[in-house]
């Protein structure tokens, strides 16, 4: 390096001042970047959310509206709580397979509830069926 600094007519004092300046620019500029964009990312981050949470305002708006609609209100009582109008004939259809589906069903979370190793031994003690 002395060897260059002799050559072009600048002394070494000169090139190591300039050397230290610029290190002690980038450790005094390295902070502060660093938090700029940091700031920048969490900035984007919120930009974000907040569209989410607007887009979640105007769904809960949408069905509070909805909700406030007669038709709505009418056709929800009719499909959950199978209410009729003054006039109408209720039907009730018993479907016996239903009820076989319900029993197998809570076979299933008996057999979910116990033990692997139980049901193991239920599989390996019980004849096979049919």
């Amino acid at each position: 390096m002395a060897l260059f600094a002799h050559r072009r007519g600048v002394s070494v004092t000169t090139v190591g001042a300039i050397v230290g300046i610029v290190i002690f620019l980038m450790l005094t500029l390295a902070v502060p970047v660093r938090t700029y964009i940091a700031q920048r990312k969490e900035f984007s981050q919120l930009q974000q959310s907040n569209a989410e949470l607007i887009q979640q305002t105007r769904e809960y708006r949408s069905r509070l509206a909805q909700q406030s609609d007669p038709a709505y209100i009418e056709n929800e009582a009719r499909a959950r709580l199978q209410y009729v109008m003054p006039g109408d004939k209720a039907v009730v259809i018993v479907d016996p397979a239903g009820q076989a589906r319900q029993a197998e069903q809570a076979a299933e979370r008996q057999r979910a509830a116990t033990p692997w190793y139980e049901n193991l031994m239920d599989a390996v003690s019980t004849p096979p069926k049919g």
